[in-house]
C-alpha cells in the first residue's frame, strides 16, 4: 500500500553514547556489573586511601573474573572452589604465592563480614574457608658491612647530597613511600614527622646525629642552589629535566637502588633498611615495644621478624651461662 502523502517520513535519531550497528540499528550498552557497586560502597565505607582502594580491587578482580555470580547466590562450597582455582599450578608452578591467596581470600572475608553486617545477605559463605597458613617471615636485614658499602657508592653519584639523605631517612626505618611524601616542615633538626604511611601509621622519628646532619647538609645544599626552601615544600625533590623540582616518587628510590645495586653487587631492596633499623636496634638491647613505636607496627605479629635474632642470641646467651653454672658446680674431678 502507498504510503499516505499526510505522513512524513521517519526520521531517525542518534542518541548520545550509542552507536548504531552494520544494520543502522543501535547497539545495547555494555551491562553494568552491579557487583562493583557494592564494591564501590564498602571502600567508601571504610575511607581508605586512594593506593589501598586500588590494592583492594585487585583483589575483587580475581573473584569477579572467576564467576558472575551476585553477590547472594555465592555458597561455601563455590568459596572454596575459587581457594582451590587461586591455588592452582601452571606449568608446574604455583601461579600465586600463598601470601597472595591470603591476602585476596582476606580480602574476600572481610567484604562479606560488611555485607553480612550491612543486612545485604542472610548468610556469610566465607566463614569456614580457612586462610593459607604462612611461615613465620625473617628479617631481611643488611649487615654493617653491606650498610657501609652502599652508602660508599651512593657518595659517588651525581645528587649525592640528596641521595645521602634519602637513604638516611630510608635507615631510619620510614617506609619509601613515606619517604617521598614528606615534606621540609616535617624535618625540625632532630626528628621526622610521619603524616602519611602505610595503614595511617602517623608518628615521630627521632634522628641518630649521622642522619641529622645529612637531612642538614642536603637543604643546605639545595640553598646554595638558588632554591627556595618553604616549609610546605617536598623534602626530596626531582633533578631530571622532566620533572626538575617535583616531589620524587616510588619510582626514583626504585632507580637509585637499581644503580646502587649494580654499583655494589649486593641485591637488596629498600624495604631492608627498615628492616635492619628494627632488627639492630632490638639486638642492641632496645624495648621491642619502644621499637614498635618508632617502626609504627600495629600488629606484633608482623613485628616478631625483628625479635626473632634477639630473642636467638639471649637464648643462646642463657644456655652457655647455664653451662658455666653447671661446670661451676661439679666435683673437680669430674670436670
Amino acid at each position: 500500500m502507498p504510503r499516505s502523502e499526510h505522513v512524513p517520513e521517519p526520521v531517525l535519531i542518534q542518541l548520545h553514547g550509542q552507536s548504531p550497528n552494520a544494520s543502522g540499528g543501535q547497539l545495547p550498552a555494555p551491562p553494568t556489573d552491579l557487583r562493583l557497586l557494592r564494591i564501590d560502597e564498602y571502600l567508601q565505607a571504610r575511607s581508605l586511601s586512594p593506593k589501598t582502594q586500588s590494592a583492594y580491587r585487585q583483589d575483587f578482580q580475581h573473584f569477579l573474573r572467576w564467576t558472575n555470580l551476585a553477590w547472594t547466590d555465592v555458597t561455601p562450597r563455590q568459596v572454596t572452589q575459587f581457594k582451590q582455582h587461586l591455588m592452582r599450578t601452571e606449568e608446574g608452578r604455583r601461579v600465586l604465592s600463598d601470601a597472595s591467596v591470603k591476602r585476596v581470600l582476606g580480602t574476600l572475608k572481610a567484604f562479606y563480614g560488611w555485607l553480612w553486617r550491612s543486612g545485604y545477605i542472610d548468610r556469610n559463605p566465607t566463614l569456614e574457608v580457612q586462610l593459607p597458613k604462612l611461615s613465620e617471615p625473617e628479617a631481611g636485614n643488611l649487615t654493617d658491612e653491606q650498610v657501609s658499602r652502599i652508602l660508599a657508592a651512593a657518595a659517588e653519584t651525581r645528587l649525592r647530597e640528596r641521595n645521602l639523605a634519602l637513604i638516611a631517612v630510608l635507615q631510619h626505618g620510614i617506609r619509601a613511600e613515606a619517604a617521598t611524601l614528606l615534606n621540609i616542615e616535617d624535618f625540625d633538626g632532630a626528628r621526622l614527622h610521619v603524616h602519611q604511611d602505610k595503614a595511617d601509621s602517623k608518628g615521630v622519628v627521632p634522628l641518630d646525629q649521622d642522619g641529622q646532619q645529612k637531612i642538614a647538609a642536603y637543604l643546605a645544599w639545595r640553598q646554595e642552589r638558588g632554591e627556595v626552601i618553604l616549609p610546605q615544600a617536598p623534602l626530596f625533590i626531582s633533578y631530571s629535566h622532566r620533572n626538575a623540582g617535583v616531589r620524587i616518587g616510588y619510582d626514583t628510590i626504585e632507580k637509585l637502588v637499581t644503580r646502587l645495586r649494580k654499583a655494589t653487587g649486593i641485591q637488596f631492596h629498600a624495604h631492608q633498611f627498615r628492616h635492619t633499623y628494627a632488627t639492630n636496634l632490638v639486638l642492641d638491647g632496645m624495648n621491642p615495644y619502644h621499637v614498635m613505636t618508632l617502626t609504627r607496627h600495629k600488629s606484633v605479629q608482623t613485628f616478631r621478624r625483628y625479635t626473632k635474632a634477639a630473642d636467638q642470641k639471649a637464648a643462646e646467651a642463657a644456655f652457655y651461662e647455664t653451662q658455666q653454672r653447671r661446670k661451676d658446680k661439679l666435683p673437680q674431678t669430674e670436670q
